[in-house]
């Protein structure tokens, strides 16, 4: 009995030393350790962030009783990391002031929390050149709000019709409002744009003769609240307003290559209309580190419904999903899988389509809502990918290879190269029902490869990758 004794005196010390830190305990077994209270919580390392901010973000309070293995630990220390206000996070236990008691401290390394998302620049036949910024600030004041501002300006090409554009967008959020799980978001944002389609040409000829471009303007806002369920587990109901002027060409047509004229659908009621919908999402991240992520997954998804019954001039639904699932290679690698695929169903304004910069990253993706390339694929497969444009079912598949180069710094927090491929798809749904050839031809699906380094750093992600290169100079 004196040696059980013993032993379970040595197991408590050791539950509570002060270097003991949660994400060493076995995270499969809940009943490792004795039964321990927390007594009190501290936070070490801040500098910019309240720390109140950090204990409301905590899976845990004061008074909470748990074991040494409990997965809160580990639920707690992913669920500050993915904050994106820290480089790293540390939980450990040291003796209360009473038997049973400890205290849970936690000490952080802070990140830069003024961010540059993104930087837009480029050149196309469409718009000769672009450029813009997004720019974040992830934790004002170092209360956990988050302040977002981006805007971008484009300049006219030779296009018939086209005019220079720009947009602005404006989004704040507070994710834990009074310390609660749930959170508040809004934004608002203006489009002066001027939006290229094809009138004549081969699929693959994207000289500027071959489009016209009718000019339009976009004022939409968001707003709605969040609810954080879990440690990973977040969602969102949102409402949008939206009103939309366009000077939509009468009667639009294409010339076909073999001297046929079909009509084009731009999918717009001429004049001023309005969007009102309401969306639903999901978002559940288990990854430990979110900018270059070695293990864990993400699952995002969003549902849109507008009607008129609303009050808008559109009825349409869509879903979308995205899920990226990464599994370790040794200490330095990772292997990675990224799926992402959309719908949409019945009449829905053209920007709220599947454009196909959104599922090949070879082409210019949509920037604030601005289309700044009329580039067709590549067709690489020769599946008649170099038609898309938009679409109302698109996705794509990718697996990704990705090295650890050199270890933090105080300004580069880390670096990965990599290397990966896969396909994409987009096509409409009459396509699909009315096909005169096989599901193949009728469902475009081509190939894309991408590589390049991705550097984590005080001022955000950067990517010099092939398929930005291309995506900014298109070939």
């Amino acid at each position: 009995m004196k040696l059980l004794a013993v032993l379970a005196a040595v197991v408590t010390a050791l539950a509570v030393a002060p270097e003991a830190r949660a994400q060493d305990v076995p995270a499969d077994d809940p009943d490792f350790g004795p039964v321990i209270v927390i007594e009190d919580i501290e936070v070490v390392g801040n500098r910019s962030t309240q720390a109140d901010v950090i204990v409301r973000a905590l899976p845990l309070e004061i008074g909470d009783a748990l074991r040494a293995g409990d997965k809160r630990l580990r639920d707690a220390r992913f669920k500050l990391l993915a904050l994106g206000f820290f480089r790293d996070v540390t939980l450990g236990l040291r003796k209360g002031q009473e038997r049973g008691r400890v205290v849970l401290t936690v000490t952080v390394v802070e990140r830069g929390t003024v961010v540059l998302n993104r930087l837009w620049f480029g050149t196309s036949v469409s718009s000769p050149y672009w450029f813009g910024v997004d720019v974040a600030e992830r934790n004002l004041l170092g209360t956990g709000l988050s302040l977002v501002g981006g805007a971008i300006y484009a300049g006219s090409g030779d296009v018939e019709g086209s005019r220079d554009q720009w947009a602005a967008r404006l989004r704040i959020a507070d994710p834990a409002l009074l310390g609660t799980p749930y959170g508040i978001r809004g934004s608002i944002g203006w489009i002066h744009g001027s939006e290229p389609f094809r009138v004549a040409g081969e699929p693959a000829d994207d000289r500027a003769r071959n489009f016209e471009a009718f000019s339009y303007q976009r004022i939409t806002a968001r707003g709605g609240v969040t609810w954080d369920a879990s440690a990973f587990t977040t969602f969102a109901l949102e409402a949008r307003l939206e009103a939309i002027d366009v000077d939509v060409p009468t009667s639009p047509t294409r010339a076909l290559e073999d001297g046929r004229v079909s009509a084009v659908d731009l999918h717009l009621r001429p004049g001023s209309s309005e969007v009102v919908s309401v969306q639903v999402s999901l978002d559940r991240d288990s990854r430990p580190d979110p900018v270059l992520p070695r293990s864990g997954s993400r699952f995002a998804a969003q549902a849109e419904l507008g009607s008129t019954l609303l009050g808008g001039s559109y009825d349409f639904a869509s879903v979308d999903t995205r899920y990226e699932r990464w599994w370790p290679i040794g200490k330095a690698a990772a292997l990675g899988l990224r799926l992402k695929g959309g719908v949409v169903l019945g009449d829905p304004p053209r920007f709220d389509l599947i454009h196909v910069g959104d599922v090949d990253p070879l082409l210019t993706s949509r920037a604030l809502g601005l289309t700044l390339s009329a580039a067709s694929p590549g067709d690489l497969l020769d599946t008649g990918t170099a038609e898309a444009s938009y679409g109302e079912v698109g996705g794509s598949v990718g697996v990704e290879y990705a090295r650890h180069l050199f270890t933090r710094t105080s300004l580069i927090y880390g670096g990965d190269w990599f290397v990966g491929g896969g396909l994409w798809a987009l096509s409409s749904r009459d396509d699909l029902a009315l096909r005169d050839a096989s599901v193949w031809r009728s469902l475009p699906v081509d190939l894309f490869l991408d590589a390049g380094l991705r550097l984590d750093t005080g001022l955000g992600v950067f990517e010099l990758t092939i398929a930005n290169a291309l995506g900014r100079v298109p070939l």
